[in-house]
């Protein structure tokens, strides 16, 4: 009988596991997992702090209500899982596994035929000062959650800062401030919330968000150290002199692979600090595999190798390692990087590259940014939704893909995903099919919208504009009508001409001057941009999002 040991018991460790045994039952297989319980929901951690999910078990529970532990492994799938033990030491040569079991201190060991290394992520530590103190936590392991949720309900949080703006960072602060009403800051060094998904355009958006849920945002923000300067009263000094208070801290500034027992082990490390496998998943020690949050992938889009910690992935990774063990034909080709996280009722999705991250790959880039309506606005039930699109120029290659809206957005970017993982460009954008009924769905969705902006951007010369992009001396035109115009002025100098009136006006705007044209959303602008171009004009444009971004109104 083929032994197979498994060093983790979350994602990825439970579906190879679970698989495994469904491929080839005459295999033992055996899970060490350091903490009391396996197969928690990691992602769902944010929802029990808040108060969404009950029980802390709930996240450890099959959809028919069993409580997934070592028992249910056992006798539902002949799975042997040992809970809080720490493996101390990896033998490749000897094929052996050395562990400590925490609650007796009893030394033991495992031998192996085959090893699974699924030892997840940790937290990245800080590099300022800060005081060792309870009350200064991470939000990372299934634990921090339940602290949380506990100090919360005996009212031990008054006023929180959370340092980095990242998902987790994002999805903390709604959590404290939708349920329990704690006085809430996100502090980030980039210039916006998730710097990893978004550009400035649709993070400042996202930072709106927050700041009309109550939850004050901080960018461009470096933290210089943290202070006690009572019990239980901190002060985070700001590399820009600012202090912000608070009596509750948490450290949300990234993870990293959890390895520090394979140092000096021979197994392949990469840039990121995760474990180089091939498409098997297989690492370079023979017999041993590894997958989720520990290992480094393809980026489908840069092709190269990228550390994207994400849950979705590990599930689909656990799948792949226990065919390759069970001698099947399994791979898995690598990533784009489709992500989402929901907040305040408002979805944010992402894939792909940012411009930021395209740049520093090389790449020459390109962008459009647009507003729609999820579904016809005439519908009750419309909302709109903001996109933005980076594209490479010269083949039109798609990069990545950026979506808010309390509508129908997680949809589009899974289209998305799918045409870039196999190198598509903008026409496939242009020519993407979806279904289409007027309560949840427009006749043009977004994509194909995206696609025709890059399209005649590239073709045509006429360009798509972000606010901070308007070239000096140019010359705007306020497509909107007079009471749109009232009720949410630009803030800049411009002409005001309602749409149905500038056709006629058109031989009152000089040729030499670049044009940009202003709508609530964008579709008059374009048009009109569209029509100045083919009249002779040289430079025109129009402002991607219209008012709508600018004006940042997502309701």
């Amino acid at each position: 009988m083929k032994k197979v040991v498994i060093i983790g018991g979350m994602a990825t460790g439970c579906k190879t596991a679970a698989r495994l045994k469904r491929l080839r039952s005459d295999f033992s297989v055996t899970i060490l997992e350091k903490l009391p319980f396996v197969s928690f929901s990691t992602c769902g951690m944010p929802f029990f702090a808040s108060g969404d999910i009950d029980s802390f078990n709930d996240l450890m529970k099959t959809p028919w209500g069993k409580q997934r532990g070592a028992e249910f492994f056992k006798s539902t799938k002949d799975i042997d899982i040992l809970t809080s033990v720490e493996v101390t030491g990896v033998d490749f040569k000897e094929k052996e596994i050395k562990f400590l079991n925490l609650n007796t201190s009893e030394a033991n060991s495992i031998q192996y035929d085959y090893l699974v290394i699924a030892t997840g992520a940790k937290p990245v530590a800080p590099k300022f000062e800060y005081p060792s103190s309870e009350r200064i936590m991470t939000f990372h392991s299934p634990l921090d959650a339940r602290k949380v949720r506990t100090m919360a309900q005996k009212g031990e949080i008054g006023k929180a800062v959370i340092i980095g703006g990242g998902y987790i960072g994002c999805e903390l602060a709604e959590a404290l401030v939708s349920l329990w009403g704690i006085e809430t800051t996100i502090i980030e060094k980039e210039y916006n919330l998730l710097p990893m998904a978004l550009d400035k355009e649709l993070g400042d958006l996202l930072s709106s968000i927050f700041q009309n849920n109550s939850v004050e945002v901080i960018t461009k923000a470096s933290v210089k150290k943290i202070s006690e300067e009572d019990q239980n009263e901190f002060v985070i000094a700001l590399e820009n002199g600012q202090l912000v208070s608070a009596d509750v801290v948490f450290l949300c500034i990234g993870v990293k692979p959890n390895l520090e027992l394979f140092n000096g082990s021979g197994l392949e490390i990469g840039k990121y600090g995760g474990i180089r496998v091939d498409k098997e998943l297989k690492t370079n020690i023979p017999d041993v595999w590894a997958g989720g949050d520990c290992i480094e992938i393809e980026n489908l889009i840069t092709h190269k190798y990228s550390y994207l910690p994400l849950g979705s992935l590990a599930n689909r990774q656990g799948r792949v390692i226990a065919d390759s063990i069970a001698g099947f034909n399994s791979i898995f080709p690598g990533s784009v990087g489709a992500v989402s996280i929901k907040v305040f009722d408002t979805i944010v999705a992402s894939s792909g590259l940012n411009l930021r991250q395209a740049k520093a790959n090389d790449i020459n880039t390109a962008k459009v940014v647009g507003a729609w309506y999820d579904r016809p606005d005439y519908h009750p039930d419309s909302k709109p939704i903001f996109g933005k699109l980076v594209y490479e120029k010269e083949s039109l290659k798609l990069l990545g893909i950026q979506m808010i809206g309390k509508g129908e957005v997680t949809r589009y970017v899974d289209i998305f995903t799918s045409l870039a993982a196999r190198n598509g460009n903008v026409y496939d954008l242009i020519n993407s099919e979806h279904c289409y009924t007027p309560p949840h769905s427009s006749p043009m969705n977004p994509l194909n919208y995206l696609g025709a902006m890059a399209l005649v951007q590239e073709n045509n010369g006429i360009n798509n504009y972000s606010f901070d992009e308007i070239p000096e001396g140019a010359l705007m035109v306020d497509l909107r009508e007079k009471e749109e115009t009232e009720a949410a002025p630009i803030g800049f100098h411009s002409i005001n001409i309602p749409f149905d009136e500038y056709r006629k006006q058109i031989d009152d705007f000089p040729k030499d001057r670049t044009i940009i044209f202003v709508c609530q959303k964008g579709p008059r602008s374009y048009e009109g941009a569209v029509f100045f171009k083919n009249a002779g004009f040289q430079a025109t444009g129009y402002l991607g999002g219209g008012i709508q971004l600018l004006s940042k109104i997502i309701d």
